[in-house]
């Protein structure tokens, strides 16, 4: 019986450092330590998530979500400079024509720190495209009127424009 004990722990170690070896892959790091700083994100432990997000950059630079997470930590800190920092470089590595959601978070912000005129400036980047993400409108509506554009805030929120139909996150995963 001891040795069939010993056996399967051992066996269960060479499970264990296969799996370790697996994650040796920089992409595969990065995922996991984005997972746990959500999980992180989520109990409210910023200091946490924000060391998982550090690490999961490190090992994956390029990643637009994890950058839009280390902006939503540095927001909730009270770092709106190194917040819109880290938004700018997600939109500028998404691979994709969807910077949609980077562009409404750096814009939610830049409002939240009475910066309107950035924010419309921004905001002015998705207007002359064909659909709005959800929440778009009041967005636009908030940085005209508070550039004394209220007339045309008007008419953008009477403007019958199609929007996405799922409503969209406060920041993206």
């Amino acid at each position: 019986m001891k040795q069939r004990l010993s056996f399967l722990v051992f066996g269960g170690l060479s499970l264990a450092l296969s799996a370790c070896a697996a994650t040796t892959e920089p992409a595969v790091r990065a995922y996991l330590h984005e997972q746990q700083a959500y999980s992180e994100i989520r109990q409210g432990r910023l200091e946490k998530a924000e060391l998982d997000l550090k690490a999961a950059l490190r090992d994956n630079p390029t990643e637009p979500t994890i950058l839009n997470n280390m902006a939503y930590i540095e927001f909730k800190e009270g770092d709106y400079r190194k917040a819109v920092g880290y938004l700018e470089q997600a939109r500028v590595l998404k691979n994709d024509d969807n910077d949609e959601p980077f562009i409404l978070n750096e814009a939610r912000i830049l409002i939240a720190n009475h910066q309107y005129r950035r924010a419309l400036v921004l905001l002015s980047l998705i207007e002359p495209r064909r659909t709005w993400p959800h929440g778009y409108r009041k967005m636009l509506a908030k940085a005209l009127i508070h550039n004394g554009q209220n007339a045309r805030a008007m008419a953008v929120l009477l403007e019958k424009h199609d929007e996405t139909s799922s409503p969209g996150q406060p920041f993206s995963r």
